[in-house]
């Protein structure tokens, strides 16, 4: 009888944490503790030896399971973290494409016009002077004012073209811009696929987490009662579920892979 006694005694022991978890165990993931593959013990010596082994079978799968999954966890967290980070770099480096090459055009363009534009002031004065004075009927200055202007104009004329020049220079730097800008963002366009790809896996992995949270519940409301019947369709369950999610979960990382293959081929691009 006291031996009975001391038995239940070290099972409410092993089993109080449980007890005192149950109101958080639907938001919390599956943690397997120590006490809890106590209690599992406890469940299977009262099984049969075929459940025995099956129940021990299954729970070591479960944990190379959730080993796995928390290092995919770790794996998709890492590569998000980095595809993020490079996201914010290359779409910098986007805008910066020949950036500096068209400021430096277009500082050319305003330092002409600025150093031109006292001789197209000193021309424009010339040609209204011309105009006053042909109401003077005033025949010589109006020939030296002519002349002047005349000699002027091929000046106005050459500087006038110059300033076009560096202006179609301009313009053909911002339509190369625009172009490789473009380029650029169609290729990293390429990660709108895997990125949509990514949710819809999310949206299937938080279905099957909430599905695991209550397996695992069902779990441990099994060993609680020492029924290795329920422990086993629980565990069963639990395994089942841990593997579609490493499928969903393995596809993340790949697709996140793609994004950053997509990333790298934009960096490279740009460098071109």
């Amino acid at each position: 009888m006291n031996k009975l006694v001391q038995i239940f005694t070290a099972v409410v022991i092993l089993l109080m944490p449980l007890f005192f978890s149950a109101g958080t165990a639907a938001a919390a993931a599956v943690v397997l503790t120590p006490s809890i593959q106590a209690a599992l013990d406890l469940t299977a010596a009262t099984a049969a030896a075929g459940d025995r082994n099956r129940l021990k079978s299954q729970y070591s799968e479960l944990t190379v399971l959730t080993a796995q999954y928390d290092s995919r966890e770790e794996q998709i967290r890492v590569l998000h973290e980095a595809n993020a980070q490079s996201l914010i770099s290359v779409r910098k480096q986007i805008t910066a494409i020949d950036q500096a090459a068209v400021a430096k055009l277009t500082a050319t363009v305003t330092s002409a016009k600025e150093r031109y534009q006292p001789l197209f002031d000193q021309y424009s004065a010339l040609n209204s002077r011309i105009t006053l004075v042909k109401g003077l009927k005033d025949k010589t200055l109006n020939a030296v004012l002519k002349a002047q202007a005349d000699a002027m104009k091929i000046t106005v004329q050459i500087a006038r073209q110059d300033i076009r020049d560096k202006e179609a220079v301009l313009k053909a730097a911002k339509e190369a811009r625009t172009r490789k800008m473009t380029a650029a963002r169609n290729t990293l366009s390429g990660i709108e696929s895997p990125q949509a790809s990514i949710k819809s896996q999310k949206s299937a992995a938080a279905a099957l987490n909430k599905r695991i949270t209550a397996d695992f519940s069902s779990f441990k409301a099994a060993i609680r009662k020492q029924n290795p019947s329920l422990a086993g369709q629980s565990l069963s369950s639990l395994v089942s579920g841990y593997k579609q999610i490493a499928v969903s979960k393995q596809k993340i990382i790949e697709l996140e892979q793609k994004v950053a293959a997509v990333i790298a081929a934009t960096f490279k691009q740009i460098r071109s």
